[in-house]
């Protein structure tokens, strides 16, 4: 079976393309069939994130009636399916003639799951990912703007009757002036599925054009995305680091292991 996966945050700059694009990889990494759609028609840059050639087809002409969705697939090199969104500004004036639900048709099937980026905000485009998913993820930030923000796209996806996974708390610092994960969890009436802590790696693995959890695996991102990741899939994909205690926590210190 299919799942269909859309993640949406309330509002711009959260990292919703990290999170999305490293969930895909990390599945993709456990040996699952997957492909990311870049649906965010306005201001697509997922395949910036891939380092995908930019002057092929897209997700924008399929839209447009112009080619099937098997022909903008295309494959990272590390083997995950990617479909992206159109950069050129040309594509902003294109009229959309088909919906992105009826363009997922042909691949029902062949993938065990379909994950949507879906762009910012609460408009058109963020409706046209919703309506086209069968489950939804919210990200945000623990500040206000971003949660407050965060609700009303958790209230949108309930009026399509989504079924809502969670939320993931991105770039988390653990510094005071980030909002307790508890009350965020409460106040959005969701399951809190991981807590993704601020990490220079997630710039790096940007510039790089290879997601933080294939490029720093190592890395507390990548980790905290692993973790999140079993609790999506609903199966221990990634087995959890066990926590070095007492004298050979300290012995490993010292050995330069740690």
């Amino acid at each position: 079976m299919t799942r269909i996966i859309t993640f949406l945050s309330g509002k711009g700059g959260v990292g919703k393309t990290t999170i999305s694009s490293n969930v895909a990889e990390a599945l993709h990494e456990a040996g699952k069939k997957v492909i990311i759609i870049d649906a965010n028609i306005t201001t697509p840059n997922l395949s910036l994130h891939y380092g995908l050639d930019e002057k092929g087809p897209s997700l924008h002409d399929v839209l447009n009636g112009k080619v099937k969705i098997n022909d903008v697939i295309y494959k990272t090199h590390t083997g995950l399916m990617v479909i992206p969104g159109g950069l050129s500004f040309n594509n902003l004036k294109a009229k959309i003639k088909k919906t992105l639900s009826k363009s997922l048709i042909d691949l029902i099937g062949k993938f065990d799951y379909i994950i949507i980026d879906a762009s910012a905000g609460l408009g058109r485009e963020t409706e046209m990912a919703i309506k086209a998913s069968d489950e939804m993820v919210i990200v945000t930030n623990p500040e206000l703007p971003a949660v407050t923000d965060a609700l009303k796209a958790k209230k949108m996806a309930e009026e399509y009757r989504v079924s809502l996974l969670g939320v993931v708390l991105n770039k988390a610092t653990g510094l005071d002036f980030d909002l307790d994960s508890e009350n965020i969890s409460e106040f959005l009436e969701l399951p809190l599925l991981g807590i993704v802590p601020h990490d220079i790696n997630v710039r790096r693995s940007i510039k790089d054009r290879i997601p933080v959890v294939a490029s720093y695996p190592d890395s507390k991102s990548s980790k905290a995305i692993k973790a999140i990741v079993n609790r999506i899939a609903g199966e221990e994909l990634f087995i959890p680091d066990k926590p070095d205690k007492g004298f050979f926590k300290w012995f490993k210190t010292i050995l330069g292991l740690k």
